[in-house]
């Protein structure tokens, strides 16, 4: 007998085999075109916020955005909406070093903006980005009454080094976050980092549309993210000091020293070079891996902070370059539970480990101290007073 599926090809006629193609391309393309007109869409907003707004935003009326407008429209508390979101996207174009920007003239932003090259932004995309994010935010403090990991997102800031020991300080200590947020009778906040207390006033729709997103649970990741960035600011030399409080944590950082400073406590940290060095014996490998266990059970048992970070990495899933919080250590599995503060979801593409990655859920993954200290550069581990 010949089988059936035999029979079901013969009876096709090219006809209905080319209809049949068709058909599997149709919903690709339909996707493809939706994307387009959203994209047209996003651009004709853009610059319709541009067309509306640019001469009241060119406050020196010599035909081009600078820096310093710029900073002072991000700041602007009437400054909301989609206006907001097209000065964000401006400012992170501004801001960035991947692109080459003319002189931001209105006709400079239209030309960009309607039709790129490869080293300019895509001034639609970043003003849909923005405008979402806006739209979305929560203006209460806490939404849902205490701070929670699982809905913190980074955004574009590049400021991981700020948000990994927030993330270890939610996990280990909720209450002490929610204690670091005080209101002021002017509407002006005091956020308390260590033994450092800012003023701050709540952050702008500008500032919103360019810091970390919360999954609509509140405004208290970026008005931490707002203090942090002033503190810093605050602490350098004022020909050193970055535009605002925004730029300031777009310049980068160490997670061990700002953890260090948002605890007010001192740090001590361990190195994981020797697990990339040729020359390291076996015997000196798990001799680390002993000391680095202790650390952790040890820090883990005193409610200790830490964070770690990577910089090149080759394990699918890890973000080089990145700070991470470290949520606890479980030695029956030799597992160290990290966090990773884009909130990312990973599945591994085969068998968990170091070549094929860790499953994430919200950021979220473990990883054996063996591999770990592979792929990591190094921990800082709080101290704390005695």
């Amino acid at each position: 007998m010949t089988p059936r599926s035999s029979l079901t090809v013969k009876s096709q006629s090219p006809t209905f085999l080319i209809f049949i193609a068709i058909a599997a391309v149709m919903p690709v393309a339909s996707v493809v075109a939706k994307e387009a007109t959203k994209s047209a869409d996003s651009r004709a907003a853009f610059l319709t916020q541009v067309g509306r707004h640019f001469p009241v935003w060119d406050a020196d009326r010599d035909g081009v955005l600078s820096r310093t407008e710029l900073d002072g429209l991000v700041a602007g508390s009437k400054i909301t909406g989609e206006e907001a979101a097209a000065v964000a996207a401006l400012k992170r174009a501004v801001r960035s070093t991947k692109y080459q920007l003319p002189p931001l003239s209105e006709a400079a932003i239209r030309q960009i903006a309607t039709a790129p090259a490869k080293d300019q932004p895509d001034f639609g995309g970043m003003f849909r980005y923005g405008a979402d994010k806006i739209a979305r935010t929560n203006r209460a403090l806490f939404a849902s009454g205490a701070p929670r990991l699982e809905t913190i997102r980074q955004g574009k800031l590049g400021n991981c080094f700020s948000l990994a020991p927030l993330g270890a300080m939610t996990a280990g200590r909720a209450e002490a976050v929610k204690a670091m947020f005080r209101p002021l009778p002017d509407g002006a906040w005091e956020i308390a980092l260590g033994a450092s207390t800012v003023r701050i006033q709540p952050p702008t729709d500008a500032e919103i549309a360019m810091t970390s997103s919360n999954e609509g649970d509140g405004l208290w990741v970026n008005m931490y993210e707002k203090a942090a960035g002033q503190a810093r600011n605050e602490l350098k030399p004022e020909e050193e000091r970055a535009g605002s409080a925004i730029d300031a944590l777009a310049r980068g950082g160490s997670a061990g020293t700002m953890l260090a400073f948002i605890t007010g406590h001192e740090i001590v940290r361990f190195s994981c070079k020797f697990a990339k060095d040729a020359k390291t014996s076996p015997a000196v490998f798990a001799e680390k891996l002993v000391e680095l266990r202790g650390m952790l059970t040890s820090a883990q048992a005193d409610g200790r902070l830490m964070t770690c970070g990577t910089l090149k990495t080759t394990t699918p899933g890890l973000t080089p370059n990145h700070a991470y919080a470290v949520l606890g250590y479980d030695a029956a599995t030799d597992t160290i539970r990290l966090w990773n503060p884009h909130g990312d979801a990973f599945k591994p593409k085969g068998a968990t480990g170091l070549e094929h990655g860790y499953p994430q859920t919200d950021g979220i993954l473990n990883v054996p101290v063996p591999d770990f200290v592979k792929q990591f550069s190094g921990l800082a581990f709080e101290l704390l007073p005695k």
